[in-house]
C-alpha cells in the first residue's frame, strides 16, 4: 500500500476537494481527494490503484449531467480535464481525449473543415461525457459518427461503435466502472463557412433553453412522448422547492436558484411522482446521481 501511495503522491491532486466547483448545477459536497492526471498513463494508474485498494471513486468530466450529493464523499474523484489533446487522423477523422470540451472540439472541426457534429454546440460537456451518454440534439446523436472509444477498466479495451451498444441516452460504458480515454469520430468534409452556418442554426434552436445552473434535461423522453410537455401539462412549470425551480421556459429543466443538491433531488422525485399519479407515465432520470441521497426527505 505504501508503494501505491508513493505513486499517487506524484500525481496532481487536491485534498478536501469541493466537487461543486466542477458541476454545472454548482452543488455537491467535498470529497477526500481529487486527482488530476496529466495524461492517459497517469489516469490509468490512478484508476488501477484505487480499484485495487477498494477505494470508492468516480470519474468526472465537466459535471454537466450529474447531481452530486451535499454529503461528504469519503472517496476520490478522477478529473479528466487534463486529457485534452485532439488531433486529425487522416482526411476525415478526429481523435480526441475524453477531457476535451465540446466547445474546443467544435472549434477544431471548423478549423479543419469537418462537419456533422454541429448539433453539440452549447452543450457544456466533455467528449468523454457525451460518448458515455450518447448525447444528442435535433434528432442527431454521437453514435452517428463515433467509430470507437478506448476504455480502461483495469484493462485497456477498444470499444467499436457496435460494442458500445448505443441507445437513447445510453452506452455500454454506463453499465461498467470504467474510464473513457479517447474517442475517434468519422466526419464529412465541408467548407468552414458552411459549418459555421450550421452552428448558428443549432445555437438558434437552443436560444430559448433555460439559463442558469442546470444539468440540461432532467428526464429522458418516454416512448412516444415528451417529458417536458408531460411536466407542463401537470401544472408544474415554475414549481419551487426551496431554491430548486422547475423552469418556466422548459419544464424538463430544473434550475438551481440557490438550492442544495438535496432540494434538487427532492424536486426531481416530486415531479416524477406527480407525473406518474396524473398520467400513469413513469419518467426515468437522465441525470446521473453521485453520492447518497435521502428519499425520506422527498
Amino acid at each position: 500500500m505504501e508503494y501505491w501511495r508513493r505513486i499517487l503522491r506524484k500525481i496532481s491532486s487536491i485534498e478536501n476537494f469541493d466537487i461543486s466547483s466542477h458541476t454545472t448545477y454548482g452543488t455537491g459536497g467535498k470529497c477526500k481527494i481529487a486527482y488530476f492526471p496529466k495524461d492517459e498513463e497517469e489516469a490509468m494508474e490512478v484508476f488501477r490503484i484505487l480499484s485495487a485498494a477498494n477505494v470508492k471513486f468516480f470519474v468526472l468530466g465537466n459535471g454537466s449531467n450529474v447531481l452530486v450529493s451535499d454529503d461528504y464523499y469519503d472517496g476520490a474523484v478522477i478529473c479528466t480535464e487534463n486529457l485534452n489533446k485532439i488531433t486529425k487522423v487522416g482526411e476525415d477523422k478526429i481523435l480526441c481525449q475524453s477531457g476535451v470540451k465540446v466547445s474546443k472540439f467544435l472549434e477544431f472541426c471548423v478549423e479543419n473543415g469537418l462537419s456533422e457534429m454541429e448539433f453539440l454546440v452549447g452543450i457544456p460537456a466533455t467528449m468523454g461525457g457525451v460518448a458515455y451518454m450518447n448525447a444528442g440534439a435535433g434528432g442527431k446523436y454521437i453514435s452517428d459518427t463515433l467509430l470507437n472509444c478506448r476504455v480502461f477498466d483495469g484493462n485497456l479495451h477498444i470499444f467499436s461503435n457496435k460494442i458500445c451498444k448505443f441507445g437513447y441516452k445510453y452506452s455500454t460504458m454506463r453499465d461498467i466502472k470504467c474510464l473513457i480515454l479517447d474517442c475517434t469520430f468519422k466526419l464529412s468534409r465541408a467548407e468552414p463557412s458552411l459549418i459555421k452556418e450550421n452552428l448558428s442554426k443549432f445555437i438558434e434552436m437552443r436560444r430559448n433553453l433555460p439559463k442558469g445552473k442546470t444539468c440540461g434535461c432532467v428526464f429522458k423522453n418516454p416512448s412516444g412522448g415528451n417529458a417536458g410537455r408531460l411536466i407542463e401539462e401537470c401544472g408544474l412549470k415554475g414549481y419551487r422547492l426551496g431554491g430548486a425551480v422547475v423552469s418556466d421556459y422548459h419544464a424538463n429543466f430544473i434550475v438551481n436558484c440557490g438550492s442544495s443538491a438535496n432540494e434538487i433531488y427532492s424536486l426531481i422525485k416530486y415531479v416524477k411522482d406527480v407525473v406518474f399519479k396524473k398520467t400513469g407515465v413513469l419518467l426515468c432520470e437522465e441525470v446521473v446521481y453521485i453520492g447518497d441521497f435521502n428519499d425520506t426527505d422527498c
